[in-house]
C-alpha cells in the first residue's frame, strides 16, 4: 500500500547548506526532515480507516504493521522531492518570510514565487498551485509598474 499524508509544519525540519560540495565547488543542500506526533497520528488513522473499509467491503484482508518510531517510519518512506514552507507566507514577519504578495518582509522590491512560501503543503504535486501563484503575482508586480 503505498499512500500520501500531508505533514504538518513542522519548525524542527530545515534544508541548510551541507559540507558536502557539488561539481561548481557550491555547498550541496541538506533535508533534515522529521515527522511530529500529529503527522505519526494522521498516518496510524489512515492506516486504520483504510483497514476498517478493506474488511467491511468484502474486497480483502489487511494487516496494518506500522514501525513504532519515526527512524523507522522514515526509513519505509520517501518524499514526493517537493520540499514547501521554507519562505513561507504569513502576514507576521515573526511567523513567515513573504506576505500575501510573496512580498519578502521588509524589502520592498523582492518577491519569492514557488512553493517555499506554502504556509502548508498539502500531499498533491503542488505545480498547478505554482503556476496560480506565479501569474497572481505577475499580475500583482504590472500593477506596481
Amino acid at each position: 500500500l503505498s499512500n500520501y499524508t500531508e505533514q504538518v509544519p513542522n519548525p524542527d525540519s530545515r534544508i541548510t547548506l551541507a559540507d558536502k560540495r557539488d561539481l561548481l565547488g557550491l555547498p550541496m543542500a541538506k533535508v533534515d526532515w522529521r515527522l511530529c506526533e500529529l503527522d505519526r497520528h494522521g498516518i496510524r488513522v489512515a492506516h486504520g480507516i483504510i483497514h476498517k473499509e478493506v474488511e467491511r467491503s468484502g474486497f480483502g484482508h489487511m494487516q496494518v504493521q506500522l514501525p513504532g518510531t519515526e527512524d523507522e517510519i522514515l526509513a519505509g518512506s520517501k518524499g514526493g522531492a517537493h520540499h514547501m514552507g521554507t519562505t513561507r507566507m504569513n502576514d507576521n514577519p515573526k511567523e513567515g518570510v513573504v506576505d500575501a504578495d510573496c512580498r519578502v518582509h521588509g524589502l520592498h522590491n523582492m518577491f519569492i514565487a514557488g512553493a517555499s512560501v506554502f504556509p502548508t503543503g498539502g500531499y498533491a504535486n503542488p505545480t498547478f498551485t505554482i503556476l496560480a501563484m506565479a501569474i497572481r503575482l505577475a499580475d500583482h508586480i504590472k500593477k506596481l509598474c
